[in-house]
């Protein structure tokens, strides 16, 4: 991910969003659509840029969800979907912070935490490698370690 998107929220604070790459393709066919009006590359039907959340989602998103067959979610539950699906793919949890725009990782911790995959590994298993190679002790059932 070279790519990323100034993008300006509540408050005027500036910040830097990685544009996946798999999704890039999509943006530039979009962007070759509207790209010609000098504007955002997401437009209305007007070829207007949107200027708020409310029309959005009282004509495209409710359109999309019902033509979908899904009941009616907030718009806003597709950030969640996508920390969530990040997270379950293990991704970088500092990453997905910064992307959803938390300060830090505590935020989406204590939100998404619950969909971290827990492996059945053995954990911490490095350190027995490096206490096995630095000991002459003896475990617990009088075998010698290293």
């Amino acid at each position: 991910m070279n790519s990323f998107l100034n993008f300006c929220y509540q408050n005027y604070i500036i910040r830097d969003i990685d544009i996946i790459d798999t999704l890039f393709p999509y943006l530039q066919n979009q962007y070759s659509i509207t790209g010609k009006y000098n504007s955002y590359v997401f437009l209305n039907e007007h070829k207007e840029n949107f200027y708020d959340i409310k029309r959005i989602r009282d004509t495209h998103w409710k359109r999309v969800l019902q033509k979908c067959g899904f009941k009616y979610r907030p718009i806003y539950h597709t950030r969640h979907t996508f920390a969530t699906v990040m997270l379950e793919n293990g991704e970088d949890i500092l990453w997905i912070s910064n992307m959803l725009g938390h300060t830090d990782s505590t935020m989406t911790l204590s939100r998404y935490a619950k969909y971290i995959k827990r492996d059945e590994k053995k954990r911490a298993a490095f350190l027995e490698k490096s206490v096995a190679l630095n000991s002459t002790e003896t475990t617990p059932n009088n075998k010698k370690v290293g």
